[in-house]
């Protein structure tokens, strides 16, 4: 006659698989891990691929940041990718935009909304927007919620921000404020030079801090604004006279290395920090020589969901991950264009 289970040999039989299913699921993250850092290397290889075809056509790569006839960048403007937005399969896209209006002004708040595959890291997220919900009552006017980036074009290892830049040689990138920079421009080499690189976005892990000293979090922001930081593809700031929004802390899309770079103290920005810096025109100076809180320019550095470090897209086109305790000189020389360091194989 046969003998059914047992309570106890049914017990064990589920603490066995219990245990297998333990075992198993590391080894599962770690390939699900690997898949997304694949897709994310491939987003950057395709953003790298539309820099270079619009550098064919331009005869250089798009400004990091457009804005016109004003060194306050409060005022308005857009970041780099709306002008890649034709050459990632966009075009319908980028023929809409008004590159004479604000973001949140018609036709630009009817499309700062499309949310595009080829700007979220899988790591990260697949999807995401940067909900506005909360300023429009301050603002007077309804606005528009914009799709977010996990990708930050790179600005260097200096934040300063003004229309024409001036950053010293030893501090500025590839992208910054009303560019044109030329692959002949990147003395230091295209294939030891960011272009971009990871920037996670909307995820609680990476907050925002106030100052560079600061290792506590930021305080006094809107009611409603959610604390940790993001950044969208297309907007230009959200902190401005217009929408009586000045001090909103937020993201943008240029990442940095370093505060003060070309300077004696760069203030480094290493990868992957918990607490990020808002993007902030501080509106004194267009060097960031100063050293005292609200005397230089503020942007975010580079960070991932990815373990132990980031994916960085280089200027000649490759793609590759770099370890978050990379020294800080190497990181920041990495990130300057013709700062004339001499760099090891990084491999």
């Amino acid at each position: 006659m046969r003998r059914a289970f047992t309570l106890v040999e049914l017990l064990v039989v589920i603490a066995i698989i219990a245990i297998l299913i333990g075992l198993l699921l590391p080894a599962v993250q770690k390939v699900r891990e690997a898949a997304n850092r694949l897709t994310c290397r491939n987003n950057l290889k395709q953003i790298g691929l539309a820099l270079h075809n619009y550098h064919d056509g331009n005869d250089g790569f798009p400004p990091g940041y457009s804005v016109a006839g004003t060194d306050n960048l409060e005022i308005g403007g857009f970041g780099g990718f709306v002008r890649l937005l034709p050459y990632l399969e966009q075009e319908a896209l980028f023929r809409r935009w008004d590159l004479t209006r604000k973001w949140y002004e018609l036709p630009n708040s009817d499309l700062v909304g499309t949310e595009l595959k080829v700007f979220y890291c899988p790591s990260n997220r697949s999807r995401g927007r940067i909900d506005f919900a909360f300023l429009e009552p301050i603002a007077g006017r309804p606005l528009p919620d914009t799709a977010a980036t996990d990708y930050l074009l790179c600005k260097g290892a200096n934040a300063a921000l003004c229309e024409n830049c001036q950053i010293p040689a030893g501090g500025r990138g590839a992208f910054d404020v009303n560019t044109k920079t030329r692959l002949t421009d990147i003395t230091d080499g295209t294939s030891t030079t960011f272009a971009a690189g990871d920037g996670a976005g909307g995820n609680p892990r990476f907050g925002l801090r106030q100052y560079w000293p600061d290792t506590t979090p930021a305080t006094g922001f809107f009611p409603g604004q959610k604390t940790y930081i993001d950044q969208s593809w297309s907007q230009g700031p959200a902190a401005t006279t217009e929408l009586h929004s000045l001090g909103l802390k937020g993201g943008g899309a240029l990442g940095i290395t370093a505060l003060r770079g070309g300077h004696p103290d760069p203030f480094d920005e290493p990868m992957n920090r918990p607490l990020q810096l808002p993007a902030f025109d501080m509106n004194q100076g267009c060097l960031n020589a100063g050293t005292a809180a609200n005397t230089y320019d503020t942007s975010a550095g580079f960070r991932s969901l990815h373990p132990g470090g980031c994916n960085f897209l280089f200027c000649d086109g490759s793609v590759r991950f770099l370890r978050d305790g990379i020294a800080p000189a190497t990181y920041r020389a990495l990130s300057t264009i013709a700062g004339g360091e001499i760099l090891a194989n990084l491999d």
